[in-house]
């Protein structure tokens, strides 16, 4: 059972304290160096698995990879394997927008055919309130390169540390996971910048000062209601041991990349210099 949800596109949120949307991205998924045309973002549909302690208010929350052999509560694996979480039906892989469906890439030939796409896992933790819903404190969000041919393990592309968001009470609720990506696997994700597209390890090498950020925004019909209403047996209650209650909810999101405005940190630049000056001169 899950969450009644909006099945629309979260609009982009601009981060906080400097920071921009980012040039386009494209993604070369077979290391051919064809690159996908251009876009924005990615947006993916997923059911996310969730652990709340009504006694203490300890919130675990689980999705994408972070499921696969995911016992929760003892009721069974969630997903059994990589290739049964993503299963291509649209659920857990990303599309792209404003270029829909260009992060499937299939090569070869009938014996030897496979296809490569994007996926995800996120792992977060956090707290519960029976008035404003989970607040997340920390995680990680990781986007991985998966294989239909069983032959091919899947790689993790980046990973991304969480820094803030959750579900709070309002009629619009949107959950962002935002932090300094780690590049674990190079020539997968590109920016295009005015049609040359580059690298993100080489964007990074360029821009030593500069972090790409991931977020990631959901809106949710029911918002800190409908997580209430599940914890207390409703639509999406899957389950309780003890204290322990399991939820489960289905989100529609969008995933944007982001870096700071190289304007923004020399502003931040000049302000430490005037702050420095101001010191010596006391």
């Amino acid at each position: 059972m899950k969450f009644n949800v909006l099945k629309a596109l979260a609009m982009t949120s601009v981060l906080a304290f400097g920071t921009a949307h980012a040039d386009s991205i494209q993604v070369d998924l077979n290391g051919d160096t064809t690159l996908t045309a251009a876009f924005e973002e990615l947006s993916v549909d997923y059911n996310s698995h969730t652990l709340i302690d009504l006694q203490t208010g300890a919130v675990h929350t689980y999705a994408g990879t972070a499921l696969i052999n995911n016992n929760i509560l003892n009721l069974g694996e969630v997903y059994t394997s990589f290739d049964d979480m993503s299963a291509l039906g649209g659920v857990n892989t990303f599309t792209s927008a404003p270029n829909t469906n260009v992060l499937r890439i299939e090569e070869g030939g009938t014996l030897f055919q496979k296809e490569s796409y994007l996926t995800f896992g996120v792992d977060l933790i956090g707290t519960f309130d029976i008035t404003t819903g989970i607040t997340y404190t920390s995680g990680t969000l990781d986007l991985w390169q998966g294989y239909t041919n069983a032959n091919i393990a899947p790689v993790k592309v980046m990973t991304s540390t969480f820094s803030a968001g959750g579900l709070t009470a309002g009629n619009q609720d949107v959950l962002s996971i935002s932090g300094a990506a780690d590049i674990l696997k190079d020539g997968v994700m590109f920016f295009d910048q005015n049609g040359t597209p580059v690298g993100f390890k080489e964007y990074l090498a360029a821009k030593p000062l500069a972090d790409i950020y991931l977020t990631i925004d959901q809106n949710v019909t029911g918002g800190a209601a409908a997580l209430i209403t599940a914890v207390q047996g409703g639509e999406g209650f899957m389950g309780q041991d003890g204290s322990t209650v399991y939820v489960s909810a289905n989100h529609n999101a969008s995933l944007t990349f982001d870096v700071p405005e190289p304007t923004s940190l020399a502003i931040l630049g000049l302000g430490l210099l005037a702050f420095a000056g101001t010191r010596r001169k006391a």
